[in-house]
């Protein structure tokens, strides 16, 4: 019989549409939690600010005080308030958090079985073209950035601070979305790289690397230095053939040592 595993798993829909919905008018405080939220994404209330007063705003919804109550627990429940007591507390304003967003993110992707090799997968997709894009577009910037964090880089490495060298190395591959400016794919990138790293920290990747290769530091060094070189010199399709083929050994070195095929798992 043939295995229809691959199809059932990768049948499963992601499918965000509401047609099946039954039209519910929404609660009073709904209402007032959806006022209040567009004032803080939009930033008319900002990081810190504190709501006025419970009175006032009871006023100002024309609400029972229940009522708002229930609506200031549903942003507190978004982190978007956080409620503290006191004669200095009351409602205090947090814009969206990426973390929250990347959780809930992993959560959608934990319950439709996606696997840690699933997530680099997607990184070896869109990491060669953010490079791309960057050459093409950006390379006098990015040549500035990236030069810097390879000093960096060369410095840890002559200081033989592993954990240093962890974090320059994780900079660079950071740069490499953010130098593209393009916001909805870094914050892509962010989720993925944060659902990723709470399973295979940076510093234990490196320490196992270490562990079955003394010089692969200064093999990163180097991969560093020729993707630097191949951005300033405006080589975006040579950059990105580059940078694949890097990405493609990380993901055989992490296969081979890692259990990536196993389903992640943010609620361990």
């Amino acid at each position: 019989m043939a295995n229809t595993e691959p199809q059932e798993r990768f049948g499963r829909s992601l499918d965000m549409r509401s047609d099946e919905q039954q039209f519910r008018v929404p609660k009073t405080a709904e209402l007032v939690a959806r006022d209040l939220r567009s004032k803080i994404v939009r930033g008319e209330l900002k990081e810190g600010d504190t709501l006025p007063a419970e009175g006032e705003l009871v006023e100002r919804y024309s609400v029972s005080r229940p009522t708002l109550r229930e609506a200031l627990r549903i942003l507190e429940s978004e982190a978007l308030l956080t409620v503290t007591r006191g004669s200095r507390g009351g409602p205090r304003v947090h814009p969206p958090d990426p973390r929250l967003a990347a959780r809930h993110f992993g959560l959608v992707l934990q319950n439709r079985g996606t696997t840690l090799a699933d997530i680099f997968g997607a990184r070896l997709l869109i990491e060669p073209s953010c490079v791309h894009l960057v050459a093409s577009t950006a390379r006098k910037a990015a040549g500035l950035r990236l030069a810097e964090i390879v000093e960096q880089e060369r410095a840890t490495l002559q200081s033989q601070d592993e954990m240093a060298f962890s974090r320059a190395s994780a900079r660079f591959h950071r740069s490499l979305i953010e130098l593209t400016g393009n916001l909805p794919l870094i914050l892509l990138m962010n989720m993925l790289t944060h659902i990723y790293e709470s399973h295979i920290a940076t510093s234990a990747l490196a320490a196992n690397v270490e562990r079955f290769d003394s010089a692969s530091r200064s093999r990163g060094l180097k991969t560093h230095e020729k993707l630097l070189a191949l951005i300033q010199a405006g080589d975006a399709d040579g950059a990105e053939a580059f940078w694949r083929k890097h990405l493609e050994s990380i993901d055989k070195l992490i296969r081979e040592n890692f259990a990536v095929d196993r389903a992640i798992d943010l609620l361990e």
